[in-house]
């Protein structure tokens, strides 16, 4: 009996150190599209909860000068340790699901970004979007329509989510960006195609511009849309 005793005071003892180690010492990484606390009765209540340790941070020159800046995400704007580049405020109060350098894809010296917003809604249904850094702000370049689980950060767990997942790693594409390929100052994406079925889509960049966009291959029919 007093073994029994024994045992079940160290098993307390172990279980409090892990739950509190585990909200002292950050053990596990937060997913960043948890980060947002909803309440299923009412977006109105969905709260911002991302910390410095779960905020969005990239690299890069943003600006063309020749020199590298950080950016970060917040609850309604991105913004720069470089007090000259000017914030991208955002439609939004719950910051996005990701923040990506997707490099210079029209060749002007400056880096774009890519970012998906966190809307107060039910549907997965959203945009990719792209900007640039041009006269002292930021202009969006382009957007198309995707669905929330095909951003690059997603887990896929269910069969409609696993058609970007698996597409990009039998292809050989970047598992991390929404981005497939940049060629010949072409983008190629996947997108939601007009008809409710994903598709290619062709992309070329000129002077801050998305000037030419047309469809590639209709790669999968959707069924449940």
């Amino acid at each position: 009996m007093k073994n029994r005793f024994w045992i079940f005071i160290v098993m307390l003892f172990t279980f409090s150190f892990a739950v509190y180690a585990q909200e002292e010492g950050e053990t596990e990484a937060i997913k960043p599209w948890t980060d947002v606390i909803t309440n299923d009765l009412n977006p109105s209540e969905w709260k911002w909860n991302k910390t410095n340790a779960s905020r969005f941070t990239i690299r890069g020159d943003f600006d063309g000068d020749g020199f590298e800046e950080n950016l970060y995400e917040g609850a309604t704007e991105i913004f720069s340790d470089n007090d000259e580049l000017t914030p991208l405020n955002l439609d939004t109060d719950l910051g996005v699901y990701f923040l990506v350098n997707e490099g210079d894809l029209d060749g002007d010296g400056g880096d774009e970004i890519s970012l998906m917003s966190v809307y107060r809604d039910y549907s997965n249904v959203n945009y990719f979007r792209i900007f640039s850094y041009t006269g002292n702000s930021w202009r969006e370049v382009f957007n198309c329509k995707v669905h929330e689980y095909d951003c690059p950060n997603y887990r896929p767990t269910k069969e409609e989510e696993m058609f970007c997942y698996t597409y990009k790693k039998k292809n050989h594409f970047n598992m991390n960006k929404v981005v497939l390929k940049h060629h010949d100052g072409v983008v190629d994406m996947i997108s939601t195609h007009p008809n409710g079925r994903y598709a290619i889509e062709h992309i070329k960049i000129v002077n801050k511009r998305a000037v030419k966009r047309e469809w590639g291959t209709i790669i999968e029919p959707r069924t449940d849309l």
